[in-house]
């Protein structure tokens, strides 16, 4: 095949039906424009290269509809796999979660990899998979092979990709090789010698980490920033026997992303543990602090930190709490209309207790601040007691519990009532004497919302008698309970339909008729949801108001089974049931909503 110009490229487009012969003339008009820039900026003796690279920067910036077709403009990732279809090479979109930076940094030298935009991304039976922008460059992967004595798979993929990754790991890679040199030149399988790191330490627990520690702050801003624009709920740092994991949580998934040298693990660590204010030195207690991240633009992040030590050192956990991710609108977090319109009543009364119940990470924060967020008004005082405060919010008067302080959940609602609230948040009802202050909250005129760790909504009864509340008490203060989980959706890129037997679903426990066949989605695996079918979560919800009949039932002491069953003939919809409607829907799937629902 001839050699790949801005021509030759052009005409790739038009045979793939990319471009009109109207369009493709516009290209032709507006690359000539391009050229008269640089030749004005440059100098008579710059020469418009004449190769398809700058052809493609010019065609995006155009920002033109594919073929005309509205709303579908011609990007770098449909003009590249047309490049790889008609020189029959494969088209791969790289996923930085799924390379190996051993592989990407070490296999070619990063000046070279630069220079002619190449990305090793895989070594297996002695075959290196290598990514390539221009498929022009097969003298250059020969050299490569005969220089590392390995056979190259060519893959065509993106100018931008290939460039962020590039930048993303090598710079990563030179910091973490400098810092490891740095703290003892401890590598994969090498001792680490831990009298230098404590020595360190001790160094920097009274001031900020030295000037001369600045790979280790390069790395951990790398981490930040990676892990923001992955979309990532959480940062683990694991330090194992020989090395230190870092993993990142995705959709509810974690994913292993770099397997760092032992070396430099307590560095980073001690870094994180500066910035959230937390004690370097202390080593042997559970740690708990915050970071404010200030991102591009005004957009702001923070980041919940915790250590605790383990087997092979101290292990970091940091939860990313994104505004835009904690406050949404409630109409966006997946409540039917029944659902909702019992929800609003919740959140309109005057006084009473509303309880958001279900496991860690069920999605019980974004609920509550969500809520807090829509009925915030300058005539409101909102007080919260959290432990600690989630996220930061100026609209509340946040209250974060101390316990070394003797600051706890019922010590400060002994008081908070004098500080004339109207609605009052408790992070969570742990025990008796904090349950006993927001019954007596709720009797004097106050809304208030609390969590409680609990199976379903209708446990909540349980929960509370457990505790030692009077079943009078919670019958006439508990305006009603939700219970929630967080479902992964159904990748809208990929999805998919199939059939499955109502008998099938039937066994399943989902309410379904047993002689019908259903209609179902799922997601086959793209590049937009890295082959998992997967793309963001939604909440579902099982909400169990108390009516008059019900508060009678609590009163008598009826159990839970009981309760339940007149909740359901209510009309309450359960978490299996909820889960079925958002399955028929086609928003997730039934082996997803199998899932979160077991038990």
């Amino acid at each position: 095949m001839a050699l790949l110009n801005s021509d030759a490229l052009l005409d790739i487009l038009s045979k793939n039906g990319l471009i009109t012969q109207k369009q493709r003339k516009f290209i032709t008009l507006e690359k000539g424009k391009q050229r008269q820039k640089l030749l004005i900026k440059f100098g008579a003796d710059k020469k418009f290269d004449k190769s398809f690279p700058d052809l493609v920067d010019v065609i995006v910036s155009l920002r033109l509809d594919i073929g005309n077709k509205r709303n579908n403009p011609l990007d770098e990732d449909s003009i590249m796999r047309a490049v790889s279809k008609s020189y029959g090479l494969p088209f791969k979109k790289l996923d930085p979660l799924n390379l190996d930076m051993e592989i990407v940094t070490k296999t070619i030298p990063r000046n070279f990899a630069i220079s002619h935009l190449l990305l090793p991304f895989n070594f297996q039976n002695g075959i290196l998979e290598v990514a390539v922008y221009h498929p022009d460059k097969r003298s250059v992967l020969k050299d490569i092979e005969q220089a590392n004595q390995v056979k190259i798979k060519p893959f065509i993929t993106t100018k931008t990709d290939i460039k962020k990754i590039l930048s993303e790991f090598f710079g990563f890679q030179r910091s973490i090789s400098a810092a490891e040199d740095q703290y003892g030149g401890a590598g994969l399988g090498s001792s680490v010698d831990i009298g230098n790191l404590e020595q360190f330490v001790k160094i920097s627990s009274s001031k900020e980490i030295s000037s001369s520690d600045q790979h280790i702050k390069s790395a951990v801003n790398h981490l930040f920033n990676y892990a923001l624009d992955q979309n990532a709920s959480d940062i683990h740092v694991e330090p194992k026997r020989e090395n230190c994991m870092i993993r990142f949580r995705i959709d509810g998934a974690l994913h292993t992303i770099y397997n760092l040298p032992k070396a430099v693990h307590s560095a980073i660590v001690a870094r994180i543990k500066f910035l959230g204010r937390l004690d370097i030195a202390e080593k042997r207690r559970p740690q708990d602090g915050r970071i404010k991240l200030s991102l591009s633009g005004d957009k702001k992040a923070e980041v919940r930190v915790s250590t605790v030590p383990v087997a092979f050192g101290e292990k970091v956990v940091m939860r990313i709490l994104d505004p835009d991710v904690i406050f949404q609108d409630l109409d966006n977090l997946g409540f039917s209309a029944r659902d909702r319109n019992v929800y609003n009543s919740f959140i309109e009364a005057p006084h009473g207790i509303v309880l958001v119940t279900g496991p860690t990470g069920s999605g019980k924060s974004t609920t509550l601040y969500s809520t807090l967020e829509k009925i915030a008004t300058p005539e409101r005082n909102i007080v919260t007691v959290e432990d600690p405060v989630e996220m930061v919010y100026e609209a509340f008067n946040q209250i974060s519990v101390q316990p070394l302080i003797d600051v706890t959940f019922s010590t400060i609602l002994r008081n908070i009532l004098r500080q004339d609230p109207d609605v009052i948040m408790i992070g969570e009802i742990r025990d008796l004497d904090t349950a006993s202050h927001a019954v007596q909250a709720a009797m004097t005129g106050h809304l208030v919302f609390s969590t409680l760790h609990t199976n379903d909504a209708v446990s909540s009864i349980v929960r509370l008698r457990d505790l030692g509340l009077e079943p009078f008490l919670i019958s006439s203060t508990l305006l009603g309970a939700l219970a929630q989980r967080l479902v992964r959706t159904v990748c809208p890129h990929c999805k998919e339909s199939f059939e499955m037997k109502g008998s099938e679903l039937l066994k399943l426990g989902f309410p379904v008729a047993d002689k019908e066949t259903y209609s179902l989605k799922r997601g086959k695996g793209c590049r937009k949801c890295r082959d998992t079918g997967f793309k963001g979560r939604c909440g579902i919800f099982e909400i169990f108001p108390l009516s008059e009949q019900m508060k009678r039932m609590v009163t008598a002491g009826n159990n839970v089974e009981e309760i339940r069953q007149l909740a359901i003939r209510e009309g309450m919809t359960t978490l299996r049931e909820d889960a079925w409607e958002k399955v028929k829907a086609g928003i997730t799937t039934y082996e997803e909503a199998m899932r979160v629902t077991a038990g």
